[in-house]
């Protein structure tokens, strides 16, 4: 892969915490990550340069909160159904992120704790529009569409999570920076959006939630 090869634009597609620029930006340029209970600092990328353009996206698969983070108070991080049919009536609440191929390449690395960067191979992933790459937290890559000629990309578990746990505070208070950042919603509207996440569902009071995110 050439040097022009990892400076070509692509769209990534954020709905967890990277929905966040102040997040995100850690991914770029390294730092310690806004909210997190551990204090790791994320190593940054090749190339620190901020993303080229942003917006918001709707991405119509369906979204659950699983696992287990310590970096996140032990609770779930935000996962797509990777087997699960396009949820077009309850959309997840993205944000694009226009970066170059290599800064994509350095995310997956840093999202997947890799100690090697994964080339990734476009016109690979065109042909079935994703790619099963590692065995690893967000190492399925899936192709979800196309803007302004470059590809929207985002990454997931390869296969569903089978023990969803809901999202601690500190995750949804990212969360929650990105999606007013973003969509310009109210405090009360992100929390009835994240208390609606499979995982969520029916585990928090939404007035306590409410007040939880914005203290």
């Amino acid at each position: 892969m050439t040097t022009s090869d990892l400076d070509r634009p692509v769209w990534y597609a954020a709905y967890g915490s990277n929905l966040s620029s102040a997040r995100f930006r850690t991914y770029l340029e390294g730092g310690i990550v806004p909210y997190a209970v551990t204090k790791r600092e994320q190593a940054g990328a090749r190339d620190s340069s901020p993303p080229t353009g942003n917006g918001p996206c709707e991405i119509n698969r369906k979204m659950m909160f699983a696992g287990s983070a310590s970096r996140w108070g032990g609770g779930g991080v935000a996962f797509l159904d990777p087997d699960g049919e396009p949820d077009l009536d309850v959309p997840v609440l993205g944000r694009a992120w226009r970066i170059t191929l290599g800064q994509f390449e350095d995310l997956f690395r840093q999202e997947n704790r890799l100690d090697e960067v994964t080339p990734i191979d476009l016109d690979a992933l065109a042909v079935d529009g994703w790619l099963n790459l590692h065995d690893t937290a967000y190492g399925r890559l899936e192709l979800l569409s196309e803007m302004d000629g470059a590809p929207v990309m985002t990454f997931t578990r390869p296969v569903r999570p089978e023990n969803v746990n809901p999202a601690d505070i500190s995750y949804m208070k990212v969360m929650t920076d990105g999606l007013i950042e973003t969509w310009s919603i109210e405090p009360e509207d992100c929390a009835r959006y994240l208390n609606s996440i499979e995982g969520n569902a029916g585990h928090f009071d939404l007035g306590e939630l409410t007040t939880d995110l914005m203290s």
